[in-house]
């Protein structure tokens, strides 16, 4: 072959490299990337990352919206072991706590369905207990209102029973507990089956009942009675709802006190009051006017 020829084959096979294309991959074949790594904008990869994100936020939002009641829910349920283990079990009466010569008389209206009633004995009541009851400044009793129906009056009327049998504190104590377990506190439902009477009885038999006096208790006319009777002196007052109040035979119709600073400005004054001596009557010889 002749220079000029091969020259001529050499230009052609350069054109014939410039001009080739790049074989197509097979029909159904995502081409390979460089590197061998995974292709980050295959359609698998992508559809996997989505639902690992979504699952992500399904958690997160599971445990955002439960976080706070249950939070609240064991506070509350340890607040209430707590104050039933400091409970001055010598200074329980039937609904009667603290001593029949206290200056101050602080007489509740209660349901124990009632969330607000819950977040009363579990924030405010055990510190009246403490600084008022124990120190002998104040006798609290508690009286039974059931306005949520059903339940409530179950838990009316075992109250009652265990009541006449010195067990109330310890069963107040258990009924309100129950409450705060099931998330009372920020979520409320009534007549739901925690005061069946199966569980009242449960209940009643914890908290050291004569099972046999609560039974007859239960089934007499005059416990009802006595119930309805608390019910229609609370209605007499003014009241609807609870927690209702009356201190020294003078009822809260409206401003009750809703933090411990409200109650212990309400109560120590009303205890200077009652005990504040009275000013002594100024003798004749001491305001007679001295004739000139």
């Amino acid at each position: 072959m002749s220079n000029r020829q091969a020259r001529r084959e050499q230009s052609r096979t350069t054109r014939s490299q410039r001009t080739a294309r790049p074989a197509r991959p097979a029909p159904g074949k995502a081409p390979k990337r460089s590197g061998g790594g995974p292709d980050l904008l295959s359609r698998p990869y992508l559809l996997g990352v989505a639902g690992l994100i979504i699952l992500l936020a399904v958690v997160l939002v599971f445990v955002a919206s439960r976080s706070g009641g249950d939070s609240t829910t064991s506070d509350w349920t340890k607040q209430l072991n707590d104050a039933h283990a400091q409970l001055p079990a010598d200074l329980a009466n039937g609904m009667k706590l603290g001593k029949d010569d206290a200056p101050i008389k602080l007489t509740e209206y209660e349901d124990f369905q009632c969330p607000i009633c819950l977040k009363y004995t579990v924030l405010q009541e055990p510190a009246l207990i403490e600084e008022y009851v124990k120190t002998g400044k104040m006798q609290i009793t508690y009286q039974n209102l059931p306005v949520l129906k059903t339940e409530s009056v179950r838990a009316s009327i075992a109250a009652q029973c265990v009541a006449d049998q010195n067990k109330f504190w310890d069963f107040h104590s258990k009924l309100f507990t129950v409450q705060a377990e099931a998330g009372q506190g920020t979520s409320e439902k009534t007549n739901v089956g925690r005061f069946s009477d199966a569980k009242l009885r449960e209940y009643a038999q914890g908290a050291g009942a004569d099972m046999a006096k609560y039974d007859a208790c239960l089934t007499s006319p005059d416990t009802l009675q006595k119930v309805q009777e608390q019910e229609r002196t609370a209605r007499g007052l003014g009241f609807t709802g609870t927690p209702s109040f009356v201190i020294n035979g003078s009822p809260f119709i409206s401003g009750i006190p809703d933090s411990m600073d409200q109650w212990r400005k309400t109560l120590d004054d009303a205890y200077k009051q009652l005990t504040a001596s009275p000013t002594p009557a100024a003798s004749p010889s001491a305001t007679a006017t001295k004739a000139p």
